[in-house]
């Protein structure tokens, strides 16, 4: 296996005293509370925790899905509890890049249509949208699949189009949500040596599992419980 990429110490999120708080009734669930957590450059962090340990929600607020109730958390120099809806989309859209466990791909797109579509969205011209597509494809190593469908494609072979269509706008960074949970375990392997490629690359990944094998492709994991960070550890892998 490759030696891990070291960080240049640039972070690319920081968060402090994060706290995320649901009403129901009168009762108060506190799903993130008081996390601290920065992130560099060439970080591959999997955040780890059973069931209801606050994973999912923290997973939210780094996507820019949802707003923390208290705390400050930045993106690089911009901190996002300032910004407006608008501003929101865009940093979804430029700066993160999102995989998730049912791969989300649309059915009547082909592989091509579906990885080009956030340049659509960002009003890239078509050409530059086509090559940025088939090379993020080849990437994968789905250059000969460009144009089946969804429904014409494997598990795996899905989960390598969504990969493709997250780094297509080249984001700071990846969130991936327990991106191999659907994929048989011969699957699963290769699905992580691509995210280990790509972080060797230089891409920052931020991924949710509850797969400890899984886990062990980081070179950073961090463990909750009960809305709190419990753990933080770094491996050479």
């Amino acid at each position: 296996m490759p030696d891990a990429l070291q960080t240049n110490g640039a972070r690319v999120l920081s968060m402090e005293g994060i706290t995320r708080v649901f009403r129901m009734g009168e009762a108060e669930i506190r799903a993130v509370d008081g996390v601290d957590l920065h992130v560099e450059e060439g970080d591959f962090l999997a955040v780890m925790g059973p069931s209801g340990s606050g994973k999912s929600t923290l997973m939210n607020l780094l996507g820019c899905l949802d707003t923390p109730t208290s705390g400050t958390y930045r993106i690089g120099d911009r901190e996002v509890g300032r910004l407006d809806d608008d501003a929101l989309a865009e940093i979804r859209n430029t700066r993160i890049g999102f995989v998730f466990q049912t791969f989300n791909l649309l059915a009547r797109l082909d592989a091509h249509q579906n990885v080009e579509l956030p340049l659509v969205y960002a009003r890239i011209p078509p050409e530059e949208r086509a090559e940025r597509s088939r090379r993020m494809l080849q990437h994968v190593g789905l250059a000969d699949r460009s144009r089946h469908r969804p429904d014409q494609l494997s598990g795996g072979q899905r989960q390598r189009v969504a990969i493709a269509r997250a780094l297509v706008h080249e984001p700071a960074i990846l969130l991936a949500d327990e991106p191999t949970g659907n994929l048989d375990s011969v699957t699963s392997g290769e699905i992580m040596e691509i995210f280990e490629k790509l972080n060797l690359e230089g891409h920052t990944i931020v991924m949710v599992t509850h797969d400890e094998e899984v886990a062990a492709h980081a070179n950073r994991v961090i463990r909750m419980h009960d809305g709190c960070i419990r753990e933080d550890s770094r491996s050479a892998r």
